[in-house]
């Protein structure tokens, strides 16, 4: 990896805030309006629970056997680049769904975030290993919060620029779904841009590994450290992904939003996480991952209580704004946080092996947070996802006392 002092970090650093530019730009362009895109296309609140889903099912099943295949590749580097284009091909695909059938088209649309999700998983993966060689531990959680930090002023103009445009321009239904099949395409583009950057990292040349190591699930979990950050992880992302297709269906089906109340509270959002990565990095820099992981995801926990205590969509922008604010911590912190317990040289494996736990949780947690708004109402569901979020939370709190506990021991 690349120290302060090599004369390639400066340039890798700005690559990588100008990547995360503009893959935020690319996925900014459609990925705020995707369920609403569904909706127009004819899908229900099931298609949107089965969007969220599906994925989770698919990758848990293909992210491990990738890791292994890529952690025999010679050129990761390459093979990472190759995995953009293929991910970004299939927004061409949803460009052209409104060209099919009308009863096909829901059904069509979450079959392609499916097939998406296998090479996506995949580089997913890769990127985050990816991530760890470019940067070490001193400078990683800087880089990281830098690039998300750069990012915020992207979405903002992006966003704004697109739910205004899909509320206002459109004349007709016909009209709006032809505005999102140019937005799919103008975001194809941009993920060609995106690849020509990622292409030009500087990459040492003995990370091209011509003996890869072996997949040890027994060792691989005897690592204290990383079983620990494992446990606390799932509990908290049961929770996490428990809500996201409450959240839409309360936003767009209970609350009415169209794509500028999308747009507006995508903005808000982002504007309280460009501070947030501010003071999260500086955070992270003096109290260390595990602190801050315990903190973040507390008040990631109290999200879905906002959202039962927002009655209009007023009072819901304020409280996604505020969201936020812990979101950009918890985003930050997990990628750094995994990566500090996991072995520099295993790393690709590990993060495989930590991708198929939380993609397992993704296939269930969203239907489990469906089966309780069918059963009850969209309230109980919410209610329900807090106490997982927190239950993860508490968990994060507990390794961190646990780990200072054992650190005073041996010292």
């Amino acid at each position: 990896m690349f120290h302060t002092d090599d004369s390639n970090y400066k340039i890798n650093y700005k690559l990588f805030i100008i990547y995360g530019i503009l893959n935020t730009l690319m996925m900014q362009l459609y990925q705020p309006f995707q369920a609403k895109y569904l909706q127009r296309l004819g899908g229900s609140d099931v298609h949107i629970a089965l969007m969220s889903s599906l994925p989770g099912a698919m990758m848990a099943f293909i992210v491990l056997p990738g890791a292994i295949i890529l952690n025999r590749m010679e050129d990761k580097h390459k093979v990472t680049g190759h995995l953009i284009f293929v991910c970004r091909m299939f927004l061409l695909l949803f460009a052209m769904l409104p060209w099919v059938p009308t009863a096909l088209r829901p059904l069509l649309f979450v079959l392609l975030v499916v097939i998406m999700s296998v090479p996506n998983s995949i580089y997913s993966t890769s990127y985050q290993a990816f991530v760890g060689d470019l940067f070490d531990v001193s400078a990683r959680a800087d880089a990281i919060g830098k690039r998300n930090m750069y990012t915020v002023p992207a979405t903002v103009l992006i966003t704004f620029f697109t739910g205004y445009t899909l509320k206002n321009l459109p004349g007709s239904e016909t009209e709006r779904l032809q505005l999102y099949q140019i937005f799919y395409v103008v975001a194809f583009l941009m993920g060609m841009f995106e690849l020509f950057v990622f292409k030009k990292f500087k990459i040492h040349g003995d990370h091209k590994v011509k003996n890869p190591l072996k997949f040890d699930f027994k060792k691989m979990m005897s690592n204290r450290k990383f079983t620990r950050f494992l446990r606390s992880s799932l509990l908290f992302h049961f929770g996490w992904q428990m809500g996201w297709p409450l959240f839409t269906i309360y936003t767009i089906s209970v609350l009415k939003a169209d794509e500028a109340w999308l747009g507006y509270m995508n903005i808000g959002s982002s504007l309280s996480m460009f501070f947030g990565y501010l003071f999260w990095a500086k955070l992270i820099k003096r109290k260390g991952n595990h602190s801050v992981t315990a903190i973040c995801t507390f008040g990631m926990a109290l999200t879905p209580l906002f959202y039962i205590l927002s009655p209009n969509l007023y009072v819901l922008l304020i409280t996604s704004t505020v969201s936020g604010f812990f979101t950009s911590g918890t985003v930050s912190v997990l990628l750094s946080d995994l990566l500090e317990v996991i072995p520099e040289k295993e790393r690709v494996l590990y993060i495989g092996l930590y991708s198929v736990f939380t993609n397992l949780s993704l296939a269930v947690s969203p239907l489990v947070g469906s089966f309780f708004k069918e059963q009850f109402n969209i309230v109980v569901a919410l209610s329900v996802t807090t106490v997982f979020r927190l239950i993860g939370s508490f968990s994060f709190f507990s390794r961190s006392k646990a780990e200072r506990l054992e650190e005073s021991v041996n010292y």
